[in-house]
């Protein structure tokens, strides 16, 4: 009976560290952009995306060229038999700044549920694995929200990094004017 608890517990465990958060990844490359640029641009646009630059920043250094974020994003299946899972998907955001390039990082994004909605309904960390539940009265609604999640999650993402390297592109083309 031991070896059998023993079994199962060894599988549990790895089949749980073989599901990798959700996470997605840009390095973008700009010519002649000096490393100090890009990031005061990446902190202008922290602060024009965000309603508060400095509740979402959690890190910010230049001399090393990393800026640490937490952000969230409105979340909602589009169907009222769907309501409960009507929440927020929170995530971070990190980025690394060198002179010519910088790389982009959104990983973690976490489902949670706004107050008053049952918080079965709330589906934690978002993870590689194909489906949220494979048995259970709610598997049903659980893997077809998981799926929605995981698109509009990717969908976000290549939102937020055409969002900030239009600000780089915007910054770059902008001419430095002493009329003013």
């Amino acid at each position: 009976m031991r070896q059998i608890l023993m079994c199962m517990l060894v599988l549990t465990a790895s089949s749980l560290l073989a599901q990798e958060n959700m996470s997605f990844e840009k390095v973008i490359k700009i010519d002649s952009t000096k490393k100090a640029i890009i990031f005061a641009t990446i902190n202008d646009w922290f602060a024009s995306t965000y309603n508060s630059a400095n509740d979402v920043i959690q890190m910010s250094d230049k001399e090393e060229g990393i800026i640490i974020g937490n952000g969230s994003m409105n979340y909602n299946y589009g169907k009222m038999s769907y309501s409960c899972y009507t929440g927020y998907i929170k995530y971070t955001i990190k980025v690394y700044v060198k002179d010519n390039r910088y790389k982009v990082v959104l990983t973690n994004f976490s489902h949670s549920v706004k107050a008053g909605n049952g918080q079965q309904c709330s589906l934690g960390m978002i993870t590689s694995k194909e489906l949220y539940a494979t048995s259970g009265m709610s598997k049903k609604y659980h893997n077809s929200v998981w799926k929605d999640i995981k698109a509009k999650t990717e969908s976000y993402s290549n939102e937020i990094m055409l969002s900030l390297g239009k600000k780089i592109s915007e910054k770059k083309s902008e001419k430095v004017s002493d009329d003013w």
